[in-house]
């Protein structure tokens, strides 16, 4: 029975963020929105954290399986990646070495 509340209040959270992605003048992942609102309940206090707890630690258990689709859709397109496999590695190892330079400047920069 605390599986079906947990992943109720999850679900009217991600159905949340759809209706208000809908009427954004922009696009805006619904799934970003409904996890923003999450945390916002969370940490008002308006959502226990036992509400979602055990739901949501039963997603994060089998996450892995959630991404075999992706990878098996991958697949398909293996020959355009390995085209641009250069670029992709490129732009995934200069992103990480932003990302690592701007996380130590802002760590520097808040613990002086």
């Amino acid at each position: 029975m605390t599986l079906i509340r947990d992943f109720a209040v999850i679900f009217v959270c991600l159905l949340m963020g759809k209706a208000i992605a809908a009427v954004l003048p922009f696009a805006f992942p619904a799934s970003i929105i409904g996890l923003l609102l999450l945390f916002a309940l969370l940490s008002s206090n308006l959502v226990r954290l036992e509400w979602v707890q055990a739901g949501g630690q039963l997603i994060l258990r089998h996450m892995a399986l959630l991404f075999i689709p992706v990878a098996a859709g991958l697949l398909s397109y293996a020959d355009v990646l390995s085209k641009g496999l250069g670029f992709i590695l490129l732009a995934a190892v200069t992103g990480l070495v932003l990302i690592l330079l701007a996380v130590g400047w802002l760590y520097q920069r808040l613990a002086s």
